[in-house]
């Protein structure tokens, strides 16, 4: 996908800690690497596992200060590299500001809103529902109340406040860039009421006007799709020093699946390019939106 930022001095979006620790666990095993130190030996150092050396790693898991302190030393770290490493490390264990909606987030959803915080690109086929980064209040208020397991008033007033916080990365001057494919069945569904419904799909016009948002929508014409078998998101991160992460995330009923290995991640990539395909353009595909909101008018 090709970035159109705006003019003007960019505005960073927050960091968020779980990219720190993303960051940090890359550059440790960089140095690892560099100097010839295997995963075995690096545990045995500091007496963990090797697992724990993996999850440091991958970002699964926080360095403590004192384990970084004998790790680098180890690796043979430069006074610079170990500044840099101790910063990002402080950075790591900090409270991102999803976590004070901890206690009504699905379990599992704070790794997503963490990558999600500091994206540069999100790719997201959507079958069912409206993707919650484009929902507005009513909307989002009433697919959670038709939950299986009803939260109480209370629960639902912070997802939705949790919900609206999260749309703040579509704006600024450093925005996410955010293509979403969206079926036609998420546009005919009346979610609430048919006000209601119209009032999401106005919603959704507008964020399609907006140069870092495209909307495509799949329509029940084309058929058989490369994506029966669900939706999914795609989650770019820019590291700097050319390094890219990307994640694919699946919901279902039971929890989510936050995926990071290649051949995952190119299978998803392959289904979202061949979703935007078959997809109509974005600008018929905004003409389609209004259409549907005229009708349920």
């Amino acid at each position: 996908m090709t970035s159109d930022h705006r003019g003007g001095a960019p505005m960073p979006r927050p960091e968020s800690p779980t990219v720190r620790r993303i960051m940090l666990g890359i550059r440790l095993r960089a140095l690892r690497t560099r100097a010839g130190v295997t995963a075995d030996d690096a545990a045995r150092h500091i007496a963990r596992t090797d697992s724990t050396i993996s999850r440091m790693e991958t970002g699964q898991s926080s360095v403590p200060a004192r384990v970084l302190e004998r790790l680098v030393e180890l690796y043979g770290a430069t006074p610079d590299e170990v500044a840099q490493l101790t910063e990002l490390a402080k950075a790591a264990r900090q409270r991102g500001w999803w976590q004070r909606y901890g206690e009504v987030l699905h379990p599992g959803f704070e790794l997503y809103l963490g990558l999600e915080a500091e994206a540069t690109e999100i790719d997201i086929y959507a079958n069912e529902w409206v993707p919650g980064l484009l929902q507005t209040p009513e909307y989002a208020r009433a697919i959670m109340s038709v939950e299986p397991r009803r939260p109480s008033d209370e629960e639902i007033q912070g997802r939705v406040e949790a919900r609206l916080a999260r749309q703040a990365i579509l704006e600024g001057d450093e925005p996410v860039q955010y293509w979403a494919v969206l079926s036609e069945a998420v546009l005919r569904r009346i979610v609430g009421s048919p006000e209601l419904m119209a009032e999401q799909l106005h919603a959704l016009v507008a964020r399609a006007r907006q140069r870092n948002v495209k909307l495509q929508v799949l329509p029940f014409s084309c058929g058989a799709h490369p994506a029966v078998s669900g939706a999914f998101t795609l989650v770019t991160l820019d590291l700097g020093e050319a390094a890219v992460a990307e994640y694919a995330y699946v919901e279902n009923r039971a929890g989510s699946v936050m995926m990071d290995k290649g051949p995952e991640i190119d299978i998803h990539k392959l289904t979202f390019d061949a979703l935007r395909a078959d997809a109509l353009s974005p600008e018929q595909s905004v003409a389609l939106i209004q259409k549907a909101a005229v009708e349920l008018a």
